[in-house]
């Protein structure tokens, strides 16, 4: 089994970008396109990431040494078990970000709705202009901190941090 065999399992992202060449998503950091550079040269795998990432990291972010970056099986080593949990603790804090990113933005087509709802409302004379500002009132309680929320999980800044808030929001309810 070769080095490139080995390693891009490993990855996520991976596109074929020619005879013994790959691109994938960078383990190293927050990518969103492929950024990172792969090739086989004979009894190795190159690695290139174009947001500046060192090859060192980019294999210590899968589990892995640069020693596994070379076809000689005496130097293959498995991922290590606290790589393993990072990568799983990693994959499980996105899908709680595209959970919230889902549920976020349902909660602003909801109240953007009602708003557009009670302005048809008050132009059909169904509701009077007092009772439309109360209603507007309460339908956009909250509004701008969950439109604050969705923008940073939209731009990936602070998942941790957004999960820890919630978890202790959870507990003081």
């Amino acid at each position: 089994m070769t080095a490139a065999q080995r390693f891009l399992p490993l990855l996520s992202g991976v596109r074929s970008a020619g005879d013994r060449r790959w691109t994938a998503r960078c383990p190293a950091h927050d990518d969103r396109s492929p950024s990172l550079s792969i090739r086989q040269a004979d009894d190795r795998v190159l690695l290139r990431c174009w947001a500046g990432c060192t090859a060192a990291k980019v294999v210590a972010a899968v589990g892995l040494t640069l020693a596994d970056l070379y076809d000689d099986a005496r130097q293959h080593s498995r991922p290590t078990p606290a790589a393993d949990l990072r990568r799983l603790a990693t994959q499980g804090i996105e899908r709680r970000r595209q959970t919230e990113l889902q549920r976020s933005a349902e909660g602003l087509r909801l109240r953007d709705a009602l708003s557009r709802a009670i302005t048809d409302a008050v132009q059909a004379g169904a509701v009077t202009e007092a009772e439309a500002w109360d209603a507007l009132e309460e339908a956009y309680a909250g509004y701008s901190e969950l439109e604050y929320k969705f923008e940073r999980l939209l731009r990936k800044q602070d998942t941790l941090a957004l999960w820890r808030e919630s978890r202790e929001s959870r507990r003081t309810a």
